[in-house]
């Protein structure tokens, strides 16, 4: 049997960064299988073509030189454009093949994707190791009976149906690590530089893994919540979230750790990843791309310990990602993470005000606990690394100018994401129609104007369905994104908005903050008065009130 797994495309703007994880572990099961297994990894092949996009015709004859009996293609929302076009390429090359989905871009609205991209015959819905292995079985034995498959949305003629939904991985230590041979590595190691630490960017051979399935947190703004709560997500129907409501987190006190839920495998597990690297292809930095790997402080303390055990903290140093509130609460951790050849902690704070923090995206942690991470990462010897977002649905000028107050405070570099709804997010979910009216104003009209009785409901979900379209693919690209989720600020004025915080431009922001509350009267423009120090055009009144009092007297 032959297997072809299709890594499309990522940004032209970058270079590839991360090994196609998905790609490699489903290589590594096929191969088990005693399969013929092909990665055509697009994204790393631009690079031999002056980093553009590969032409079609090349596409179309490489896949084309084999007889592929299962074709597997996955990404994220924003590889949706791309993939698209590419499952076009797929069945013209390979007609007779399977064409299996899976990843973020399909896994949340299958029924969506099957209606636009008709070439796919099956998606894949969550983890998809145990559900491509059940697949890969039922064409190898000539059954093709995937009904009986947990975890796919199958299409039936103009169609679809879901097979039973698939349980979580109860055990990650029974997933195979990539089979990494199949990669093209060295493309990646070419682009090993990596700027987030003295030792990351000068690092010659690095390579990134990851572990850690789902999150624990609970951010609206992020598609891990359909991952991790798959058996109860939207993709069913109706779903079990309510608009609005929050999301509930558990914290198992024995372990130190928050659960949403989020598993890892166990720590030696990553160990012997690690090691397999280092030894084959002579690693000498390890990108951890986990979620939030100090949630779990029992599993990284274990890892550190580990690490350091087998002696990998005197060559290979490393990176990973991190979650503010339990550093805040157990600071020592980054000492320990230091100690073992930790180099740098990225994290995702979004935003520095309390309010946006918890009513809005549902962070879980407060202004507070980012200043003490920041503390706690200075005196372990370490640069503190933070990611911002704006844009966020009621997030007004005084929220805004917090963040930006304490990016200024602690000498941290930003340069802020503009809110991005990913389908699968619970905040995609709760402004879905106001995102879709924003690519077509029929939807709109129809919803607010009762004189409009005219249109069908069929009519109606075909203008849902373009909007969706043109609502991911436009996702894939960050400076061409026109939809927002804010209720208060258009996309425009986001992007103005991103500009003046980026230059740190406190004196042109809060003017553009007057002049757009003048213009409108709309009072999330109208800034505290916390902040009329720092505004000229206060200062300027209070300077012109207080001539024209003395010119009276």
């Amino acid at each position: 049997m032959k297997v072809l797994l299709v890594v499309p495309e990522i940004r032209l703007d970058s270079v590839p960064y991360h090994f196609p994880f998905w790609a490699a572990i489903l290589g590594a099961i096929a191969e088990k299988k005693g399969a013929e297994v092909g990665i055509l990894d697009l994204n790393a092949v631009r690079m031999e073509f002056d980093n553009n996009q590969i032409p079609d015709q090349m596409i179309e004859e490489e896949i084309g030189r084999e007889d592929w009996d299962l074709i597997g293609i996955g990404g994220l929302t924003s590889t949706y454009k791309r993939i698209k076009e590419l499952t076009k390429i797929i069945k013209r090359s390979s007609p007779k093949s399977i064409l299996l989905s899976g990843g973020g871009w399909s896994t949340y609205n299958p029924d969506e994707i099957l209606k636009l991209v008709p070439e796919i015959n099956l998606i894949c819905i969550g983890e998809g190791e145990e559900t491509f292995a059940e697949v890969y079985d039922e064409i190898e034995n000539g059954k093709f009976d995937f009904d009986k498959v947990k975890g796919l949305c199958c299409r039936k003629g103009d169609g679809f149906t879901y097979t039973e939904p698939r349980a979580l991985i109860a055990d990650l230590n029974t997933v195979p690590l990539p089979a990494y041979h199949l990669l093209e590595t060295d493309i990646y190691f070419r682009y090993s530089s990596f700027p987030l630490s003295v030792e990351s960017f000068n690092s010659k051979r690095r390579a990134s893994v990851v572990w850690e399935r789902g999150c624990p947190r609970g951010c609206t703004f992020c598609s891990h919540n359909g991952m991790s709560r798959i058996d109860l997500q939207n993709i069913y129907g109706e779903g079990d979230r309510k608009e609005g409501e929050k999301l509930v987190r558990i914290s198992d006190k024995e372990n130190d750790t928050f659960q949403l839920p989020a598993r890892w495998p166990t720590p030696e597990y990553a160990i012997n990843n690690i090691k397999l690297l280092v030894e084959k292809f002579n690693v000498d930095f390890i990108s951890i791309l986990d979620e939030n790997m100090t949630s779990n402080l029992k599993w990284t303390k274990e890892f550190c310990d580990l690490y350091v055990k087998e002696g990998l903290d005197k060559t290979v140093k490393w990176g990973t990602l991190g979650d503010a509130p339990s550093v805040a609460v157990k600071p020592e951790i980054v000492k320990t993470m230091k100690d073992a050849g930790c180099s740098y902690i990225s994290f995702g704070f979004e935003s520095a005000s309390d309010k946006v923090l918890n009513e809005d995206i549902g962070k879980g942690q407060l202004q507070i606990h980012e200043q003490q991470t920041i503390a706690a990462v200075k005196a372990a010897g370490l640069t503190p690394i933070a990611t911002f977002m704006i844009g966020n649905p009621h997030e007004n000028i005084d929220d805004i100018m917090e963040t930006l107050g304490f990016w200024i405070r602690n000498g941290i570099e930003v340069d802020p994401f503009i809110c991005t709804p990913y389908v699968g997010s619970p905040i995609f979910y709760d402004n879905k129609d106001f995102l879709l009216e924003q690519y077509d104003e029929r939807l709109k009209i129809v919803k607010n104007d009762k004189q409009v009785n005219s249109v069908s409901k069929e009519v109606i979900a075909k203008w849902k369905l373009d909007a969706v379209d043109k609502f991911m693919t436009e996702c894939g690209d960050a400076t061409d994104y026109t939809a927002t989720v804010s209720q208060y600020f258009t996309i425009s004025e986001l992007f103005a908005i991103k500009n003046f915080m980026h230059k740190k431009d406190v004196r042109r922001l809060l003017q553009m903050a007057h002049q757009r509350f003048e213009q409108t009267g709309k009072e999330w423009w109208k800034h505290s008065e916390k902040w009329a120090k720092f505004c000229n055009v206060c200062q300027a009144k209070n300077e012109l009130g207080l001539k024209l009092e003395i010119s009276s007297q």
